[in-house]
Protein backbone atom coordinates (compact mmCIF):
# COMPACT_ATOMS: atom_id res chain seq x y z
CA UNK A 1 0.00 0.00 0.00
CA UNK A 2 3.24 1.90 -0.83
CA UNK A 3 1.35 3.96 -3.26
CA UNK A 4 -1.12 5.41 -0.74
CA UNK A 5 1.47 7.11 1.67
CA UNK A 6 1.28 10.41 -0.42
CA UNK A 7 -2.81 10.71 0.27
CA UNK A 8 -4.27 12.03 3.38
CA UNK A 9 -4.67 9.45 6.12
CA UNK A 10 -9.02 10.37 5.51
CA UNK A 11 -8.04 9.51 1.79
CA UNK A 12 -6.41 6.64 2.49
CA UNK A 13 -10.00 5.11 4.75
CA UNK A 14 -11.92 6.66 1.86
CA UNK A 15 -10.05 4.71 -0.48
CA UNK A 16 -9.83 1.67 1.21
CA UNK A 17 -13.61 1.99 1.84
CA UNK A 18 -14.44 2.45 -1.66
CA UNK A 19 -12.38 -0.71 -2.75
CA UNK A 20 -14.50 -3.07 0.13
CA UNK A 21 -17.46 -1.68 -1.04
CA UNK A 22 -16.64 -1.99 -4.94
CA UNK A 23 -15.49 -5.98 -3.75
CA UNK A 24 -18.64 -6.71 -1.59
CA UNK A 25 -20.74 -5.25 -5.13
CA UNK A 26 -18.79 -7.89 -7.52
CA UNK A 27 -19.09 -10.75 -4.55
CA UNK A 28 -22.78 -10.11 -4.66
CA UNK A 29 -23.00 -9.87 -8.75
CA UNK A 30 -20.80 -12.97 -9.02
CA UNK A 31 -23.48 -14.56 -6.21
CA UNK A 32 -26.49 -13.29 -7.88
CA UNK A 33 -25.05 -14.29 -11.63
CA UNK A 34 -24.67 -17.63 -10.30
CA UNK A 35 -27.98 -17.98 -8.57
CA UNK A 36 -29.50 -16.96 -11.85
CA UNK A 37 -27.73 -19.43 -13.68
CA UNK A 38 -28.49 -22.13 -11.42
CA UNK A 39 -32.48 -21.35 -11.48
CA UNK A 40 -31.86 -21.21 -15.54
CA UNK A 41 -30.72 -24.70 -15.07
CA UNK A 42 -33.21 -26.02 -12.89
CA UNK A 43 -35.74 -24.71 -15.34
CA UNK A 44 -34.16 -26.17 -18.23
CA UNK A 45 -34.35 -29.77 -15.95
CA UNK A 46 -37.97 -29.18 -15.90
CA UNK A 47 -38.61 -28.52 -19.36
CA UNK A 48 -36.27 -31.43 -20.32
CA UNK A 49 -38.47 -33.41 -17.88
CA UNK A 50 -42.16 -32.53 -18.99
CA UNK A 51 -41.16 -32.88 -22.43
CA UNK A 52 -40.14 -36.35 -21.47
CA UNK A 53 -43.11 -36.72 -19.57
CA UNK A 54 -45.43 -35.33 -22.38
CA UNK A 55 -43.87 -38.22 -24.93
CA UNK A 56 -44.32 -40.74 -22.62
CA UNK A 57 -47.98 -39.85 -22.13
CA UNK A 58 -47.96 -40.15 -26.01
CA UNK A 59 -46.20 -42.92 -26.48
CA UNK A 60 -48.40 -44.84 -24.00
CA UNK A 61 -51.34 -43.33 -25.45
CA UNK A 62 -50.60 -43.49 -29.03
CA UNK A 63 -50.89 -46.93 -29.64
CA UNK A 64 -54.39 -47.02 -27.92
CA UNK A 65 -55.95 -43.85 -29.34
CA UNK A 66 -54.87 -45.20 -32.82
CA UNK A 67 -55.88 -48.53 -33.09
CA UNK A 68 -59.71 -47.39 -31.34
CA UNK A 69 -59.92 -44.79 -33.69
CA UNK A 70 -59.10 -47.42 -36.56
CA UNK A 71 -62.07 -49.88 -34.80
CA UNK A 72 -64.62 -46.89 -34.66
CA UNK A 73 -63.89 -46.29 -38.20
CA UNK A 74 -63.85 -50.23 -39.45
CA UNK A 75 -66.60 -50.70 -37.24
CA UNK A 76 -69.02 -47.67 -37.93
CA UNK A 77 -69.78 -46.71 -34.79
CA UNK A 78 -72.89 -44.56 -35.14
CA UNK A 79 -75.44 -44.84 -32.22
CA UNK A 80 -75.76 -45.31 -28.45
CA UNK A 81 -76.93 -48.73 -28.56
CA UNK A 82 -75.63 -51.78 -30.20
CA UNK A 83 -79.75 -52.21 -31.65
CA UNK A 84 -80.11 -48.79 -32.50
CA UNK A 85 -76.68 -47.67 -33.81
CA UNK A 86 -76.91 -51.21 -36.49
CA UNK A 87 -80.20 -50.63 -37.38
CA UNK A 88 -79.08 -47.03 -38.40
CA UNK A 89 -75.89 -48.34 -40.08
CA UNK A 90 -77.74 -50.85 -42.23
CA UNK A 91 -80.08 -48.24 -43.25
CA UNK A 92 -76.30 -46.05 -44.77
CA UNK A 93 -75.46 -49.31 -46.32
CA UNK A 94 -72.77 -49.36 -43.39
CA UNK A 95 -72.30 -53.18 -41.89
CA UNK A 96 -70.72 -53.24 -38.45
CA UNK A 97 -68.15 -55.72 -37.47
CA UNK A 98 -68.73 -56.10 -34.02
CA UNK A 99 -69.75 -54.48 -30.78
CA UNK A 100 -66.82 -52.54 -29.32
CA UNK A 101 -68.96 -50.48 -26.78
CA UNK A 102 -67.76 -52.12 -23.72
CA UNK A 103 -64.60 -51.18 -24.95
CA UNK A 104 -65.43 -47.58 -25.27
CA UNK A 105 -66.96 -47.25 -22.29
CA UNK A 106 -63.87 -48.86 -20.61
CA UNK A 107 -61.16 -46.32 -21.46
CA UNK A 108 -60.00 -43.68 -19.83
CA UNK A 109 -60.42 -40.98 -22.69
CA UNK A 110 -63.71 -39.82 -24.19
CA UNK A 111 -64.90 -41.27 -27.42
CA UNK A 112 -67.93 -39.45 -29.31
CA UNK A 113 -69.87 -40.42 -32.55
CA UNK A 114 -70.69 -37.60 -34.68
CA UNK A 115 -73.80 -37.83 -37.08
CA UNK A 116 -73.78 -36.00 -40.30
CA UNK A 117 -76.15 -33.21 -38.85
CA UNK A 118 -74.01 -32.37 -35.87
CA UNK A 119 -75.69 -34.51 -33.80
CA UNK A 120 -74.17 -36.33 -31.37
CA UNK A 121 -75.06 -40.09 -31.53
CA UNK A 122 -73.03 -41.37 -28.97
CA UNK A 123 -70.72 -40.30 -26.02
CA UNK A 124 -69.05 -43.16 -23.27
CA UNK A 125 -68.80 -42.49 -19.46
CA UNK A 126 -65.51 -40.80 -19.51
CA UNK A 127 -66.79 -38.25 -21.95
CA UNK A 128 -69.88 -37.72 -20.60
CA UNK A 129 -68.29 -37.21 -16.70
CA UNK A 130 -65.19 -35.27 -17.74
CA UNK A 131 -67.09 -32.26 -20.11
CA UNK A 132 -70.80 -33.26 -19.70
CA UNK A 133 -71.59 -34.03 -23.22
CA UNK A 134 -73.98 -37.20 -23.73
CA UNK A 135 -76.30 -38.54 -26.68
CA UNK A 136 -78.57 -36.47 -27.88
CA UNK A 137 -76.99 -32.67 -27.76
CA UNK A 138 -75.20 -31.34 -31.16
CA UNK A 139 -72.75 -29.52 -31.70
CA UNK A 140 -74.72 -26.10 -32.35
CA UNK A 141 -75.76 -26.86 -28.68
CA UNK A 142 -72.16 -27.52 -27.62
CA UNK A 143 -70.94 -24.43 -29.10
CA UNK A 144 -73.79 -22.76 -27.42
CA UNK A 145 -73.57 -23.95 -24.17
CA UNK A 146 -69.83 -24.80 -23.51
CA UNK A 147 -67.99 -21.97 -24.98
CA UNK A 148 -65.30 -23.46 -26.80
CA UNK A 149 -62.42 -21.70 -27.27
CA UNK A 150 -58.74 -21.41 -28.35
CA UNK A 151 -55.99 -21.49 -25.23
CA UNK A 152 -55.90 -17.49 -26.16
CA UNK A 153 -59.76 -17.60 -24.93
CA UNK A 154 -60.73 -16.96 -28.71
CA UNK A 155 -63.95 -18.25 -29.65
CA UNK A 156 -64.13 -21.15 -32.00
CA UNK A 157 -66.95 -21.21 -34.22
CA UNK A 158 -68.93 -24.57 -34.80
CA UNK A 159 -67.29 -24.38 -38.46
CA UNK A 160 -64.24 -24.93 -36.88
CA UNK A 161 -64.90 -27.43 -33.97
CA UNK A 162 -62.87 -30.66 -34.81
CA UNK A 163 -66.00 -32.53 -35.09
CA UNK A 164 -67.01 -30.28 -38.21
CA UNK A 165 -63.66 -30.88 -39.50
CA UNK A 166 -64.21 -34.76 -39.26
CA UNK A 167 -67.67 -34.75 -40.98
CA UNK A 168 -66.41 -32.52 -43.89
CA UNK A 169 -63.28 -35.56 -44.03
CA UNK A 170 -60.23 -34.13 -42.74
CA UNK A 171 -58.63 -36.52 -40.21
CA UNK A 172 -57.67 -34.01 -36.72
CA UNK A 173 -54.71 -34.55 -34.81
CA UNK A 174 -54.26 -33.20 -31.25
CA UNK A 175 -56.85 -30.40 -31.91
CA UNK A 176 -56.12 -28.16 -28.57
CA UNK A 177 -59.88 -26.99 -27.13
CA UNK A 178 -61.01 -24.97 -23.56
CA UNK A 179 -64.49 -25.78 -23.13
CA UNK A 180 -66.42 -24.49 -20.11
CA UNK A 181 -68.49 -27.04 -19.03
CA UNK A 182 -72.44 -25.67 -17.48
CA UNK A 183 -72.89 -26.46 -14.08
CA UNK A 184 -68.85 -28.07 -13.86
CA UNK A 185 -66.36 -26.47 -11.09
CA UNK A 186 -64.01 -25.58 -13.07
CA UNK A 187 -63.14 -24.83 -17.02
CA UNK A 188 -61.41 -28.38 -19.08
CA UNK A 189 -58.82 -28.39 -21.82
CA UNK A 190 -59.01 -30.86 -24.29
CA UNK A 191 -56.23 -32.63 -27.13
CA UNK A 192 -59.07 -34.18 -29.41
CA UNK A 193 -58.03 -36.43 -32.61
CA UNK A 194 -61.02 -37.70 -35.22
CA UNK A 195 -61.48 -39.35 -38.01
CA UNK A 196 -64.45 -39.47 -41.04
CA UNK A 197 -66.77 -42.32 -41.18
CA UNK A 198 -67.28 -43.05 -44.33
CA UNK A 199 -70.54 -45.79 -46.10
CA UNK A 200 -69.71 -48.03 -48.67
CA UNK A 201 -69.86 -45.53 -51.86
CA UNK A 202 -66.96 -43.70 -50.27
CA UNK A 203 -69.43 -40.56 -48.04
CA UNK A 204 -69.20 -39.42 -45.13
CA UNK A 205 -72.00 -40.06 -42.84
CA UNK A 206 -70.45 -39.85 -39.23
CA UNK A 207 -67.31 -38.64 -37.51
CA UNK A 208 -65.66 -40.60 -34.49
CA UNK A 209 -64.06 -38.38 -32.01
CA UNK A 210 -60.98 -38.96 -29.04
CA UNK A 211 -60.71 -36.29 -26.19
CA UNK A 212 -58.44 -36.78 -23.74
CA UNK A 213 -58.27 -34.09 -20.71
CA UNK A 214 -54.58 -32.57 -20.37
CA UNK A 215 -53.41 -30.12 -18.04
CA UNK A 216 -52.76 -26.58 -19.14
CA UNK A 217 -49.05 -27.06 -19.22
CA UNK A 218 -49.14 -30.35 -21.38
CA UNK A 219 -51.41 -28.38 -23.57
CA UNK A 220 -48.48 -25.49 -24.01
CA UNK A 221 -45.84 -28.31 -24.76
CA UNK A 222 -48.00 -29.30 -27.41
CA UNK A 223 -48.80 -25.97 -28.98
CA UNK A 224 -45.06 -25.18 -29.02
CA UNK A 225 -44.56 -28.11 -30.73
CA UNK A 226 -47.25 -27.86 -33.26
CA UNK A 227 -45.96 -24.59 -33.82
CA UNK A 228 -42.17 -25.91 -34.48
CA UNK A 229 -43.57 -28.71 -37.02
CA UNK A 230 -45.24 -25.65 -38.80
CA UNK A 231 -42.38 -24.09 -39.19
CA UNK A 232 -40.36 -26.46 -40.34
CA UNK A 233 -42.87 -27.71 -42.86
CA UNK A 234 -42.49 -23.81 -44.01
CA UNK A 235 -39.14 -24.58 -44.39
CA UNK A 236 -38.95 -27.52 -46.29
CA UNK A 237 -41.44 -26.85 -48.45
CA UNK A 238 -40.30 -25.87 -52.40
CA UNK A 239 -40.94 -22.13 -53.80
CA UNK A 240 -43.12 -21.78 -56.23
CA UNK A 241 -41.68 -21.38 -59.39
CA UNK A 242 -41.87 -17.70 -61.09
CA UNK A 243 -42.97 -17.70 -64.95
Amino acid sequence: MGFLKPLSSQWQIAFLVLCLVMGALLWRGHRQTSKLASIAQRMTEQLELLALSLGTIEGRTSNTENTLIANLSEYRMAMRGTSHYREYLQKLGVAPASDIEPILEAIPDGATAVGKDGSILYANRAQHETTGIEAGMSIYEIARKFAPRTLTGAPIPVEELPESAALRGDDVREFLIHLSPPGAQGDVILSVNGSPVRDIAGRVVAAVMVARVISKEMALAIQVRQLAEAERRVAVSPEPSRR
